[in-house]
Formats: C-alpha cells, sequence, structure tokens
C-alpha cells in the first residue's frame, strides 16, 4: 500500500500538468495570470516538500540553531571551550 506522501506527490504533479495545459489554452490575460500564479505556488509548495525530504537533518540544525537551550545542552562527547 501506497504512502498518504506518495499520493499527494500524484496530486501536485497532476496539478501542475494540469495547469500548465490550462495555461497554454487560455488566451484572456486575467485567467492566464491566475492560472500562471497558481501553477508559481504549487510548484513552490512542491520544491519546499522536496528541501523538506532532501534535508531534514540541515533544517532542524537551522532551526534549532536560534535557540539557547539547543545551544546550552551538554553532551557527553563534546568537549567546548
Amino acid at each position: 500500500m501506497a504512502s498518504i506522501d506518495s499520493y499527494l506527490h500524484l496530486i501536485g504533479i497532476e496539478l501542475l500538468v494540469i495547469l500548465a495545459i490550462l495555461g497554454y489554452l487560455v488566451e484572456a490575460d486575467l485567467p492566464k495570470r491566475v492560472v500562471s500564479r497558481l501553477f508559481l505556488t504549487v510548484l513552490g509548495f512542491m520544491l519546499a516538500h522536496l528541501a523538506t525530504h532532501a534535508l531534514p537533518n540541515q533544517i532542524a540544525g537551522f532551526i534549532y540553531s536560534s535557540q539557547h537551550l539547543y545551544h546550552s545542552a551538554k553532551s557527553p562527547g563534546l568537549h567546548r571551550t
């Protein structure tokens, strides 16, 4: 059985294909702008989702590096000066 993440990938790809075809077929200015903004929004979410899959440890390190408690934790293997 496929995971929900796989289904979301398929839905996102299908949305991009549909919006790309729709953007190609629409000739009026305002609807074309709306379709292109929707396409870029879906593409942005898909790229952000890809980044969270590809770089989870780096993203977590970036988020927690600004936290004081993260820096003040003493681990037995590290010798800080």
